[in-house]
């Protein structure tokens, strides 16, 4: 897959205060091609801060939720291979990059998981056990493959489990890959804690309802994959 494109998707509301250092790093790599914000209704100056750091960037006139700003990414380029990336990461460094996109590059893997090593290493147990809970901002997937799921699937924080489940049952190649010394600042955090704390549980909220679908639902797993 030599001579691939490959373009970094950030989609980011209210994070003018974080987005700057992490946009920093992906426009300073060899390896990606096109950096690209996906404002997703901010009302603080996230576009502001990162079209002055150099980036693309595509202002949603409101907030959609993270996968529908992801998708919006995603059909604003023509890149082979696209790598997500969260807009509050601290600590990400070049080694992460070439971690999500070499599995895709010479492995012929379809889709690289970011795992972040933290909490003592439950998310890696969690994904170990339930590889469709291997929930991560930080994911490498070959282009094609978003565009087969239906947009329903892929909104909210729905995105994660939804591209998990198909590659799965798709038997579709996925590699997890641990990503040390990678962290987030927590929602409460950054915006206090009664609004963080609900927006926490709007994401879980999201995740559960999509889980429990995808076990007692037949008629939405076979929508999912067909």
């Amino acid at each position: 897959m030599k001579n691939k494109k490959i373009a970094a998707i950030v989609p980011a509301l209210n994070e003018e205060a974080n987005v700057e250092r992490v946009l920093r790093v992906l426009l300073s790599s060899k390896d990606i091609n096109q950096v690209i914000l996906v404002d997703d209704g901010s009302t603080d100056k996230t576009a502001e801060v990162a079209g002055k750091a150099g980036a693309e960037v595509i202002k949603l006139p409101e907030n959609g939720g993270k996968g529908n700003a992801m998708l919006q990414g995603v059909k604003h380029t023509n890149a082979d291979i696209i790598v997500f990336f969260d807009a509050d990461l601290t600590g990400l460094s070049d080694s992460h990059i070439s971690l999500l996109i070499e599995p895709i590059l010479k492995d012929n893997f379809e889709m690289c998981v970011g795992i972040r090593d933290r909490y003592w290493g439950l998310p890696k147990l969690i994904a170990r056990i339930d590889p469709l809970l291997a929930i991560s901002g930080e994911r490498a997937i070959k282009r094609e493959l978003i565009g087969e799921i239906s947009d329903k699937f892929i909104q909210g924080f729905t995105i994660e489990t939804s591209l998990n489940y198909y590659c799965a049952t798709k038997k579709i190649p996925v590699k997890h890959t641990l990503l040390k010394n990678l962290n987030a600042i927590i929602k409460e955090r950054k915006w206090g804690f009664k609004k963080g704390f609900i927006s926490r549980l709007k994401m879980i909220a999201d995740i559960i309802k999509i889980r429990l679908a995808l076990l007692v639902d037949k008629r939405f797993k076979n929508e999912l994959i067909q």
